[in-house]
């Protein structure tokens, strides 16, 4: 049971039980013996969404279900790019079998770890970085478990012989699939999700912002527009200097000098030892050759004005150029005042950008870890670290956002903890705004500390109408709690489902038992 409470949380609960169902009937005898012993079930699919709250639930006891053994790719559909699987389906297995199966698509991939679930990470509303980074948006037809043990089929057509399910979202009537995202209506074990034709030509684009700190709500602006006129199809993390030391080194006790974050002296001492800018982020061009030579032109002149561009995609080529590229790019990088470990994240941060899976940024994890960050077996829960994320969801408009920045700024500062930040570009018109605390988690003070800054920072940014896009188990009781109306309609949707509340009760705002 230790094993499916391990969590970077500092938060703590304990199942009674936990089962690995591999099929659809076995989840199905599942839920019907629970409501026959009235005992809740929480379903997670890999339990690797690591910050937010892995396999932990919102209660003590219960079964936790866990269906990692439930991962087949039962169908790729290379005409109408599309897959079909079930949630035991990793990142990993899933860039695998299309790449030795010849296939022409790629699958957009998460930030985290390449084992976390593509499904989970969909229905909790996660995030990539190519065209197709809208992973909720990307599924189409969905096979749900409902607390009574039937399936119900999503897509609105004549169920079981629907030939549109998982290429058309509307079908007819309400659309039910949203009901299932970040939901406790039902446990999805079955999913379409859409894919992306890979690119005539691909490149990647480096950017360091070295403009004056004051020019930065322009750039916002200005990178708005590149979105939003499609010179720029893919969602970029705009990443602070800390954000960025902590994906290349750990926590440098050393410089601490008696506080309990770094001075401004000592960030700028430790970011000139490994040539960080202030803000950095990469980003992915796709297209035809005269669609990305548009691109690059204009991703040159708007970026070009607040600091230095690189198109470095040539690296990632199997040809000979490719492989000089990777040669020159140590004592390039070596010139620029880089540091070995800025140039080992090149590749797989370009990888990234076409949907191939790595574990090197959920290695950010051990920042404060007492363990050295592993190069294999990476399991942050597993090893102790201590790690809580939150989003807020912003206009993506440089009033909205500098504000957003000054008030989490604020927050940091009170309760004493470095400043780390990541602007996501969501989509034309929101961003993400996230941002992270890494804490010791055997130390209670600490811990203590860092449960008081998510409080504050979930308050503040309800407060100031910017929801977190996403919660952990921490407050997800309470997800609901700003928005009473919606709340009291998602109970009642609850109770006409689910009477006994027995599928994750508390999850999202829903009853708790």
């Amino acid at each position: 049971m230790e094993r499916q409470t391990r969590t970077c949380l500092p938060f703590d609960t304990l199942a009674s039980a936990a089962v690995y169902p591999r099929s659809v009937q076995e989840v199905q005898a599942v839920v019907r013996a629970a409501a026959v012993a009235d005992v809740p079930v929480w379903p997670v699919s890999t339990g690797k969404n690591f910050g937010y709250g892995e396999r932990t639930a919102v209660y003590d006891a219960g079964i936790t279900m866990v269906l990692e053994r439930m991962n087949r790719i039962l169908h790729v559909d290379e005409k109408l790019a599309y897959a079909v699987i079930e949630p035991g389906v990793t990142y990993r297995q899933l860039n695998d079998h299309l790449k030795q199966t010849g296939s022409r698509l790629w699958a957009d991939t998460a930030g985290s770890t390449q084992y976390a679930s593509v499904l989970g990470n969909a229905l909790d509303k996660g995030r990539g970085l190519t065209p197709m980074a809208d992973h909720f948006g990307a599924l189409c037809g969905m096979d749900v478990v409902l607390a009574d043990g039937s399936v119900l089929e999503t897509g609105g057509g004549p169920a079981g012989r629907n030939e549109v399910r998982h290429t058309y979202k509307w079908g007819v009537g309400p659309v039910l699939d949203g009901l299932f995202a970040q939901s406790n209506l039902g446990i999805v074990v079955r999913a379409g999700i859409w894919l992306m034709p890979a690119p005539e030509v691909f490149d990647f684009a480096a950017f360091e912002y070295k403009a004056s700190p004051d020019r930065l709500g322009a750039f916002i602006d200005d990178l708005r527009e590149l979105v939003m006129c499609r010179a720029l199809r893919s969602h970029p993390h705009l990443a602070n200097d800390f954000a960025m030391m902590c994906i290349l080194a750990q926590y440098p006790h050393e410089m601490l000098d008696g506080r309990k974050h770094l001075s401004d002296e000592a960030a700028a001492r430790w970011r000139q030892q490994h040539g960080v800018a202030r803000w950095t982020f990469g980003c992915g061009v796709y297209g035809s050759k005269d669609e990305v030579r548009y691109q690059k032109r204009m991703i040159r002149r708007v970026l070009g004005r607040y600091g230095m561009v690189q198109f470095i995609g040539a690296a990632v080529r199997d040809d000979w150029y490719g492989a000089l590229v990777r040669r020159l790019a140590p004592p390039i990088n070596r010139l620029l005042g880089k540091s070995p470990e800025f140039t080992d994240v090149m590749l797989p941060a370009i990888n990234l950008f076409r949907g191939i899976p790595t574990d090197e940024f959920v290695r950010q994890a051990y920042f404060k870890s007492h363990k050295s960050k592993p190069k294999t077996d990476v399991d942050p829960a597993r090893d102790g670290c201590g790690l809580v994320w939150i989003g807020p969801v912003v206009p993506f408009e440089s009033g909205h956002v500098m504000k957003v920045l000054a008030l989490t700024k604020t927050i940091f500062d009170r309760h004493e903890f470095d400043f780390f930040v990541e602007v996501c570009v969501e989509s034309a018109r929101s961003v993400i705004v996230l941002v992270g605390v890494f804490y010791d988690r055997h130390d209670p003070t600490d811990a203590a500390r860092a449960r008081a800054w998510y409080d504050e920072a979930r308050e503040t940014y309800v407060e100031h109408g910017y929801p977190p896009y996403r919660a952990t188990v921490m407050s997800m009781t309470g997800a609901m709690d700003a928005n009473p109306p919606a709340k009291a309609l998602l109970a009642t949707l609850k109770h006409a489902v689910d009477p006994r509340n027995l599928i994750a009760p508390g999850r999202y705002g829903t009853p708790a038992r």
